[in-house]
C-alpha cells in the first residue's frame, strides 16, 4: 500500500497521542467551523530540539477555519495544550487562521513550504 507518510513521524508516541488528542478536541469544539490542521516548523521538517537538551522545540500547528473565531475562544482552546504540555513534555503552539487571511505573507510561505496536513475535512 503506498500512501502519504504518517505527518506525526517526527514525534515520539507520546508527542503524537497528545497532537491527535487535541485535533480530537479541536474537531469536537469547533465542529463543521474547523477547516484542516496542519502541522509545521521543526516538528513538520523533523528538527525540533532534543528533548534531552536545554532548548526545547514546541509543536506547532495552524488550526484553519471557515470563520474567525472569537478571541475568548481562541483563548479556551489554547489554554486546553497546557494540561497536554505535561503529558508530552512539549508545547503544542497554535496559530488559528482562516483560509482567507493566510494569503500570501511570509508565515503562509512557511507553512506551504514545511506543512504536513494532520486533518482536513473530506473535499465533496
Amino acid at each position: 500500500m503506498t500512501g502519504q507518510p504518517d505527518p506525526l513521524r517526527h514525534l515520539t508516541e507520546g508527542e503524537r497521542d497528545c497532537v491527535r488528542r487535541y485535533v480530537a478536541l479541536l474537531r469536537e469544539r469547533l465542529g463543521p467551523e474547523l477547516v484542516r490542521v496542519v502541522l509545521f516548523g521543526s516538528a513538520a521538517r523533523g528538527d525540533m530540539w532534543g528533548a534531552g537538551l536545554p532548548m526545547h522545540s514546541d509543536i506547532d500547528l495552524l488550526v484553519v477555519t471557515a470563520t474567525p473565531l472569537a478571541e475568548t475562544a481562541v483563548k479556551e482552546l489554547i489554554n486546553e495544550t497546557y494540561p497536554l504540555y505535561l503529558e508530552c513534555g512539549r508545547q503544542i503552539g497554535p496559530q488559528f487562521r482562516t483560509e482567507a487571511s493566510l494569503g500570501s505573507d511570509a508565515f503562509a510561505a512557511n507553512v506551504a513550504r514545511d506543512g504536513v496536513e494532520v486533518w482536513g475535512q473530506p473535499s465533496a
